[in-house]
């Protein structure tokens, strides 16, 4: 398991209200990915210019997001990691934050949907 990935998941335990993290990328964390031809995921919010470089993470809580209640911290949960522009201003992540999780949210949602209509048919 990645560094990054265990530093996430203890900052979740300290912040148990929190739905996203921002931080900054950590060599290597998206290594397996590249490895197998594929890029991570990323996120520009509507603040940053279309150019800037991708050197931070959102992570993302998707069970907490779902609402589901506070849990053991031993128990799984999942995380989305999103490459994205720095954001340094506390102002500027808030409004990040509230358009990223209605992007996350509209996705989730649109699989769903997606998903059922298979099952109907």
């Amino acid at each position: 398991m990645h560094h990054a990935v265990r530093e996430d998941r203890l900052w979740f335990q300290n912040n148990p209200f929190a739905l996203v993290r921002f931080r900054m990328a950590s060599p290597g964390e998206f290594t397996p990915l590249f490895a197998m031809g594929e890029q991570p995921p990323s996120f520009r919010p509507s603040i940053c210019k279309p150019t800037a470089p991708l050197r931070w993470v959102a992570v993302v809580d998707l069970m907490r997001l779902a609402g589901s209640p506070l849990t053991d911290p031993e128990e799984a949960t999942i995380r989305l990691r999103l490459r994205m522009p720095a954001i340094r201003s506390f102002r500027r992540q808030e409004k990040a934050k509230a358009e990223l999780l209605d992007a996350v949210a509209a996705e989730l949602l649109n699989n769903l949907a997606s998903e059922q209509t298979a099952v109907a048919a």
